[in-house]
């Protein structure tokens, strides 16, 4: 339905080629810098000759991170956000969407749950544009199962 794997493709490829160009950090001592990579604004916190802690990112086609770094990496918690408006919040392990977190669409839809190497995965519950929920399990970035009428009894109840 949504192309969250196209998306997350893209942010841990880009992520890992920052990794294997990142010999230049060495020059850097511990504390904050600003600096640009291959055309990437980096506003980050560099420990022990790499990104790690907290910082921004920017690409030059206008996606942006801000969050949690480890090892040149986007890990931990943070936001990602893509030009179109679609934005990403919660855990990221290599760079890519892991454990738990929300994908905001653009079209006003969400998914808030369970997300494994950049795919929905695990329990999760997905709201269409016009505010439709569907509560069930993903299994890598498809709807396995839902829980449709204990929804509906939930919805009737409240």
């Amino acid at each position: 339905m949504k192309k969250t794997s196209i998306l997350f493709t893209l942010l841990f490829v880009s992520t890992f080629s920052f990794a294997q160009s990142s010999s230049r950090l060495n020059q850097y001592p511990d504390g904050w810098h600003k600096f640009t990579i291959d055309g990437i604004f980096y506003d980050v916190e560099i420990l022990n000759g790499a990104i790690n802690g907290l910082g921004n990112a920017i690409w030059p086609d206008g996606s942006k991170y801000s969050g949690s770094w480890r090892n040149n990496r986007i890990a931990g918690l943070g936001t990602y956000t893509w030009p179109n408006g679609d934005r990403y919040e919660g855990s990221f392990s290599s760079g890519q969407p892991n454990g738990h977190g929300t994908m905001y669409w653009s079209d006003g839809g969400k998914y808030a749950g369970k997300w494994k190497d950049g795919l929905r995965h695990g329990k999760g519950k997905q709201w269409d544009m016009e505010g439709n929920r569907i509560k069930g399990q993903w299994q890598n970035d498809q709807l396995v199962s839902s829980d449709e009428k204990k929804d509906n009894s939930l919805a009737k109840n409240n």
